[in-house]
């Protein structure tokens, strides 16, 4: 999902460039061969499904390939290139995440800031997460204005991951007996989020109810459910 944004597509352009002027036995060496399968294995066990660990690798390959070149880049377009992976695996110049409630504080105060295209790819990326998977000859072709944000890779539901998450959040809220508190933040983040018919105010609410929770949860189910707006503020960059 990180990969596919249009924002991210652009940083990627620059890295391409700029691997045409990096030691290409190390470009090969991420790209192809005996380290690429290894990659591969690792990967796959921890995915079952084989068109998440052919997305993940790709993931893989391109952060690899973006520490070969990190030197040349703005640290915001490296930022970018390694945003799927910063809180999982801490990268050069990553912090930890700040406390709970300074993350959820700084969330509320930018949503407001949203706007333009930063507010449309919120959008785009919502939409993704809230409508279930289409079949590939459904999909409409890429070009001009009308091109869709993202693109799904086969086999992969965002969405019902998206749904399965959000429903595990509430759960955990009920059991640890946390229901009122983090109602209350969703409130907060939805009253603070846009209100222009893009449709993402509820999504703001998900994103802060993941944050308030995200000490009892896994991270890749706070960081799913943040998805949405980690290309407009990143979640590790919340402070």
């Amino acid at each position: 999902m990180s990969r596919q944004r249009g924002s991210s597509t652009q940083v990627e352009e620059v890295l391409d460039g700029l691997l045409s002027g990096a030691d290409q036995a190390m470009v090969n060496a991420f790209t192809s061969g005996f380290r690429v399968t290894q990659v591969q294995t690792a990967i796959s066990k921890c995915l079952p499904d084989p068109t998440a660990v052919a997305a993940a690798l790709e993931s893989a390959q391109v952060v690899a390939l973006g520490i070969l070149v990190r030197e040349a880049m703005d640290p915001t377009q490296f930022q970018a290139v390694y945003r799927p992976f910063a809180t999982v695996l801490p990268g050069p110049t990553y912090r930890p995440p700040a406390p709970i409630d300074q993350q959820i504080a700084a969330f509320l105060r930018q949503l407001p800031g949203l706007k333009g295209d930063v507010e449309a790819e919120v959008a785009a990326v919502a939409k993704t997460l809230s409508q279930p998977a289409k079949p590939p000859a459904a999909q409409p072709a890429a070009a001009g204005a009308g091109a869709s944000v993202l693109a799904v890779p086969t086999g992969l539901d965002p969405a019902a991951n998206y749904a399965a998450a959000w429903k595990q959040v509430i759960a955990t809220a009920n059991q640890v007996g946390r229901t009122q508190s983090f109602r209350a933040m969703q409130d907060a983040a939805e009253q603070a989020a846009p209100h222009d018919g893009l449709g993402i105010v509820g999504f703001a609410g998900v994103a802060a109810g993941a944050v308030f929770m995200r000490d009892a949860l896994p991270i890749e189910k706070v960081l799913l459910l943040y998805e949405p707006f980690a290309g407009a503020f990143p979640y590790e960059a919340l402070a």
